[in-house]
């Protein structure tokens, strides 16, 4: 009897050790880890899915300089913060919405669709297509828009403010390029946030010479796209906006339709929209714009080219001749709908070609 109990002490401490190692797997082992896999298909069969449903799109997909898609991280599992609590957590359904490139990275924003944990910013290689980093925002933000100022070197974020209107976040190069969810746990805090005065949402942002162009919408009334000039300071003078407004029983900004814009992008005097329609087919629409007209009608013939895409297109942005495009399809939430196809990936169009 004596024999038997000389092992308890043992025992427990083994059990112990065993429960403080199932403790550590749980909570820092790679399953809590953002997932960096694709959540869908593979880089092959994504491939052969889409140019086989929209076989227009094959001459625009095929680039000499790789990589043509980029895996959207953090779809499966997303590491971030609970915006209760502000302690570690795990989102399971992060939905990507903006998306910019920078000399180095594909940067995806992405919110929580329940709310309950912190938006986050991915960091993709651009080169290697490469998950690299993630950081954590301040706010459970729709964080709806994207843009990268070539200048200063900010990135800036579509936000709310407490009273949910729109406002406009930025990182400053310093900030964006040490920030590492990883490795502090920490939230980012944003360097400037510029309130949006009578602006009630910001659905889009794109930066184009040496401005920044936002896209919101109202319930009852036309759509909006804002030039904000950006000062000697790099941030966007709110006093001097120039408004461009969408006109057309078309047009696709208000809350009532299923026909929205989702982005906006420029190139070699084009303006480009990203039209999303629900379950159906997106597009890219191509207008003859520099930035400087006041105003697009989209009943009338001033689209140079439409471009049909699979469901759930979000922001578009282009880099050179390089059109990257986002969509949130392969979200938790539309998953295992019924679709034509699911897009886990950021796509790379060459534009010349996807124009033609």
């Amino acid at each position: 009897m004596q024999h038997k109990k000389s092992w308890l002490p043992a025992l427990v401490v083994v059990l112990l050790l065993l429960g403080g190692g199932w403790y550590w797997f749980a909570h820092s082992g790679s399953h809590a880890k953002t997932n960096t896999n694709a959540a869908v298909t593979t880089e092959k069969q994504f491939y052969q899915d889409i140019t086989k449903k929209y076989p227009q799109l094959k001459p625009a997909l095929d680039h000499d300089a790789k990589p043509d898609t980029y895996v959207i991280p953090g779809l499966l599992r997303t590491q971030t913060l609970r915006s209760s609590s502000n302690q570690l957590g795990v989102s399971k359904t992060m939905d990507p919405q903006g998306l910019t490139v920078t000399p180095q990275y594909v940067v995806i924003s992405a919110y929580s669709h329940d709310k309950k944990y912190r938006s986050v910013l991915y960091f993709i290689d651009k080169h290697t297509g490469k998950f690299v980093k993630q950081i954590v925002m301040p706010t459970n933000s729709h964080a709806g828009g994207l843009a990268y100022d070539t200048v200063s070197k900010r990135i800036w974020v579509t936000t709310e403010t407490a009273s949910q209107t729109a406002s406009l976040s930025a990182y400053d190069p310093s900030t964006w390029q040490q920030a590492d969810f990883a490795k502090t746990h920490n939230a980012s805090q944003f360097d400037h946030v510029i309130s949006l005065r009578g602006v009630k949402r910001a659905s889009f942002i794109t930066y184009h010479n040496n401005s920044l162009d936002v896209g919101f919408f109202d319930q009852s009334a036309q759509g909006k796209f804002l030039a904000f000039p950006m000062t000697q300071s790099g941030l966007p003078d709110t006093n001097t906006a120039r408004k461009v407004e969408l006109r057309g029983a078309n047009q696709v900004g208000k809350y009532t339709t299923s026909k929205r814009l989702q982005g906006a992008t420029f190139y070699e005097g084009k303006l480009l929209f990203s039209q999303s329609f629900g379950r159906n087919s997106s597009n890219i629409l191509a207008f003859d714009n520099d930035g400087q007209r006041s105003w697009i009608d989209f009943d009338k013939d001033d689209t140079l080219k439409t471009v049909k895409l699979p469901p759930y297109l979000e922001q578009i942005t282009a880099d050179g001749s390089d059109l990257y495009v986002l969509f949130e399809s392969g979200a938790a939430k539309y998953r295992k709908a019924n679709l034509v196809f699911h897009a886990d990936r950021v796509v790379k169009f060459d534009l010349d070609r996807l124009l033609q």
